[in-house]
């Protein structure tokens, strides 16, 4: 008798300790799984219009940002929304020999005037034109929404 009455003090104690160690993490500001993410909206886009075919790379820059912004860490929950701008400052293709190179620079910005800029040189073969500018697309739109999000955590305090 006197064994079971002691393991079940023991198993309590050890549950306690559990379960107060556990309140002490969640009140000490660690941030939770249940917190969420954000509702992150592109406020405005800039894309450069003298480029042919431009509606089909601002149509996958889109669904880039979007995918991006979804995965970057804002440093805030559910009931936060954070809004950016994303403009294309360059985008240039020249055929040099038998290599396309493309040139972008791309800008981020932040309500409250933080900033990120991206600034990227690629080449490939000219007959796979479209994809090489969707894959430059995709670095620096990555590389700038990566950076905001970071420019954000840090104004929040959380780095």
């Amino acid at each position: 008798m006197r064994n079971r009455f002691a393991s079940r003090l023991v198993s309590v104690a050890l549950f306690a300790a559990v379960a107060s160690a556990a309140i002490a993490r969640s009140s000490a500001g660690e941030p939770s799984a249940a917190a969420g993410r954000p509702t992150v909206r592109l406020d405005r886009l800039d894309f450069p219009t003298d480029l042919p075919g431009h509606v089909r790379f601002e149509r996958h820059l889109r669904t880039v940002l979007r995918h991006e912004a979804r995965r970057a860490d804002w440093g805030a929950g559910r009931n936060n929304t954070i809004e950016y701008r994303f403009s294309v400052d360059r985008l240039d293709l020249s055929a040099e020999g038998e290599v396309l190179r493309v040139e972008c620079t791309a800008t981020g910005r932040l309500p409250g005037g933080k900033s990120a800029r991206s600034k990227l040189r690629f080449s490939g073969e000219p007959a796979a034109r479209n994809q090489l500018v969707e894959r430059v697309l995709d670095i620096v739109a990555r590389g700038v929404v990566t950076r905001l999000a970071a420019l954000e955590r840090k104004r929040r305090g959380l780095e």
